[in-house]
């Protein structure tokens, strides 16, 4: 059971800031050198050098000579002066294309997605109607002759509908690229059904109105923030999505100790455990004494509790999911940020926040919000099973993302994340470790190897384990991350879980 590694310390992004960094050195090396073919040049019309011209004037005619070739000529200095520098511009030149390349690439592969998923859903109202006319007027033709009834029950009997959606979940955790390709195609494909309905009941003009109106003007677009949005809109009409309630918290009784983590296979299990229908709402906040008697902290928000479209006293739900994904502030936000201060983290104390699935996407929006780094120094974010590629989270915060190739939330952007020197991607194949198959470098990670299916893959068990297999990876992106981040791990502290629920 092995996982994969983008990003950090050994990735292309850092390749890249490394050239960016050789092509400063050749910079500064260029100047240095072209100072010194002046000061090579000054020595030919020194005042000295002029007054051994009447003396001996072949030996100053060599040494003029030799000055000259020492800074202009082919190997001179001026040459290789400009040689360093020309080799920075190339070096400067190769990371921006690359990036370039890279984004555009990007940008047109989301372009494709969202197009396919357009004519996809386009298309699904108008086989649906066309289907339900076909098999009606097939089972009346079949049901008005009695001669084929018994061929009929026949069939029907073949067919096990129960194994259906299992063969169909099944292929999609054996094939992760036909999951994450639906998923990618996702805003376009509700577009697309919503501007086929309409077309359906009100003709072209309600193709064109009827996504329009109920987004709130931002259908069609080929932005995922605004698809997201219209989303809302739409479900907002009809009382859903309403991100509600008063800011406020409440410390929760009880002796939490030992719930501190010590490694990134215990952040999951701590996810697990706020995660449990008794902690419903609770996000969990450990302090970390160091030697200095300073403190870091560790701050976890759960995944989605509740998942009824219309907000009750929870704010882990369904509606603050959406938006996030919108790139909206929202309540639960709120809710930690009052956690966090009724803990007692100190201004600029250094804290790592970590998320599973929803979780996630607030710790990410956290980081990214200039407002709230300005309050805490976010040194950290980890993250499992959530879709953060799009916040813009700077290279000052060191993010561990965990994925699974079978975990569909993570997908759920569209988009990859970056591979940068601070943000590290870790990816694992669920599929390829057979249940109860022994890994003999890591055992701890596949004792209790998760079933087989997509909603296993998205739970915190699973995320544990591929926690386990960072905690013993040899990878330098990741020892590096470990590595800076040690402090959140070791030494003494306290845990506490604040109520964010609003009942």
């Amino acid at each position: 059971m092995t996982i994969s590694v983008s990003g950090g310390a050994g990735g292309v992004g850092a390749r890249l800031q490394d050239l960016r960094s050789e092509a400063g050195l050749l910079d500064a090396a260029g100047d240095d050198v072209r100072r010194w073919s002046g000061s090579v040049a000054a020595v030919a019309v020194h005042p000295e050098v002029a007054v051994a011209t009447l003396l001996c004037p072949g030996e100053v005619a060599a040494v003029a000579g030799s000055v000259a070739a020492a800074s202009l000529g082919a190997d001179g200095l001026l040459v290789l002066s400009a040689r360093l520098e020309g080799t920075a511009v190339v070096l400067r030149a190769s990371a921006t294309t690359y990036e370039l390349v890279d984004s555009t690439q990007q940008r047109v592969l989301e372009a494709l997605h969202t197009a396919a998923g357009f004519a996809l859903g386009s298309a699904l109202p108008l086989l649906a109607a066309g289907s339900t006319l076909v098999a009606l007027g097939v089972g009346l033709s079949a049901a008005s002759t009695p001669s084929t009834w018994p061929a009929l029950v026949l069939a029907a009997q073949r067919i096990d509908a129960a194994r259906v959606p299992g063969a169909l979940v099944g292929g999609l955790y054996d094939n992760p690229w036909l999951l994450e390709g639906l998923t990618r195609a996702a805003p376009g494909l509700v577009q697309g059904s919503t501007w086929s309905l309409g077309t359906l009941l009100g003709g072209p003009l309600g193709g064109v109105t009827m996504p329009y109106v109920l987004s709130g003007g931002r259908w069609p677009t080929a932005s995922y923030e605004d698809a997201v949005g219209g989303l809302i809109h739409a479900g907002g009409l009809l009382g859903m999505f309403r991100d509600t309630g008063d800011v406020g918290v409440r410390q929760v009784e009880g002796d939490f100790t030992g719930h501190a983590p010590r490694s990134v296979e215990d952040i999951f299990t701590e996810q697990g455990s706020i995660g449990q229908l008794e902690s419903w709402g609770q996000v969990q906040i450990s302090e970390v004494r160091q030697a200095d008697g300073t403190s870091s902290w560790i701050v976890q928000v759960p995944g989605t509790q509740p998942w009824e479209p219309v907000r009750g006293g929870n704010p882990v739900d369904l509606t603050t999911n959406l938006r996030l994904m919108a790139g909206e502030p929202t309540h639960l936000g709120d809710q930690v940020r009052a956690a966090m201060v009724a803990a007692g983290i100190g201004l600029r104390d250094p804290v790592l926040l970590a998320g599973h699935s929803q979780g996630g996407i607030t710790a990410a929006s956290l980081a990214a919000d200039p407002a709230f780094r300005d309050r805490y120094d976010v040194r950290a974010v980890v993250t499992g099973g959530s879709p953060i590629a799009r916040f813009d989270i700077p290279g000052s915060v060191a993010v561990l993302a965990l994925e699974h190739d079978q975990d569909a939330v993570p997908m759920l952007e569209g988009r990859e994340n970056p591979d940068r020197p601070s943000w590290i991607t870790v990816e694992r194949d669920l599929a390829r470790a057979p249940v109860g198959d022994p890994d003999p470098e890591h055992p701890e990670a596949t004792q209790h190897a998760p079933p087989r299916h997509l909603g296993a893959a998205h739970g915190t068990d699973a995320y544990a384990q591929t926690g386990a297999l960072v905690d013993a990876s040899t990878d330098p992106s990741v020892r590096a991350w470990l590595d800076e981040q040690a402090s959140f791990f070791r030494g003494g502290g306290t845990t506490t879980r604040w109520d964010v629920t609003t009942w």
